[in-house]
């Protein structure tokens, strides 16, 4: 994290304000594989792979959670599919959300009052 100070002034020199800004990057932390459906969230940007590298797997639950962390999840390899699972698990989106290209992602927000994560964006960026 790194901070920026913004000094704002009148054009006639009456007042002036200094202000601290602060930037925040977010690091993809690790790659995390499914294990019978699950994941354990351990930063808020990870890519996801299927369990033992199969053609297609489904993500029913995230653990790791707590009240308002954000996760943003993109898969790992292009050639294999996560299917990130609406109502099965502990997550809720509209629909099925397929992640079948490294450019694609999807964000969620972790609730606590309905343990559940809950979609907030899904982007299919990848051809």
């Amino acid at each position: 994290r790194s901070t920026t100070y913004l000094h704002v002034r009148l054009a006639d020199d009456s007042a002036y304000a200094d202000f601290a800004c602060r930037a925040s990057v977010t690091p993809r932390t690790s790659e995390l594989t499914i294990a019978t459906g699950a994941i354990t969230a351990t930063g808020s940007y990870h890519s996801v792979d299927t369990e033992a590298d199969a053609a297609s797997d489904d993500l029913d639950t995230i653990s790791g959670g707590t009240d308002g962390m954000r996760l943003v999840l993109r898969a790992s390899d292009s050639g294999r599919t996560v299917v990130v699972k609406d109502g099965t698990g502990n997550i809720q989106c509209g629909g099925d959300r397929s992640l079948d290209n490294i450019q694609d992602t999807i964000e969620l927000i972790y609730d606590g009052v309905q343990t559940a994560w809950l979609e907030i964006a899904f982007a299919a960026n990848g051809a």
